[in-house]
């Protein structure tokens, strides 16, 4: 019995989080919203990033990230998820990485020299096997967004 309150309740305060929480979706990221940086080091000293899709309805999710330096990079398995369906509808995301938040917008890659440094950045990062669930994962590229001259 205890168990089943437990987990009541843990689903209870999961689900009314706006932050994503483990496993779960969650929906408008808070932090500081930062220009993005040139170079992406500081999204790969923490294992998870808090990605948000479909801004005029957030929806939050933790994810794995890895860069090639100045580009940084999220991947699912070649089926997709809930957030890709998002991403295809509009390409606009918020990144949190600690407390900072990035409005960047999310780019497909399909080029396959592109694709294979992600799988070598993922495999550095993460410690994975060479031949591993990225080499056929969906691969977003996260651009700044480019600022307009007056």
């Amino acid at each position: 019995m205890f168990r089943v309150i437990l987990s009541a309740v843990l689903i209870l305060f999961s689900v009314s989080c706006a932050e994503p929480f483990v496993v779960f979706s969650g929906g408008k990221l808070s932090g500081e919203i930062t220009i993005p940086p040139m170079e992406w080091s500081v999204a790969d000293s923490t294992d998870t990033v808090q990605l948000e899709t479909r801004l005029t309805d957030p929806y939050s999710i933790n994810i794995w990230a890895a860069s090639t330096g100045k580009h940084l990079y999220i991947a699912t398995g070649p089926d997709g998820a809930t957030w890709t369906s998002y991403i295809e509808d509009s390409p606009m995301v918020r990144l949190r990485v600690r407390q900072r938040v990035y409005l960047l917008k999310a780019i497909s890659i399909s080029d396959v020299a592109e694709r294979k440094k992600v799988s070598s950045a993922y495999v550095k990062k993460y410690d994975l096997e060479e031949d591993n669930w990225v080499n056929e994962a969906r691969i977003y590229r996260l651009d700044r967004l480019q600022v307009q001259q007056d």
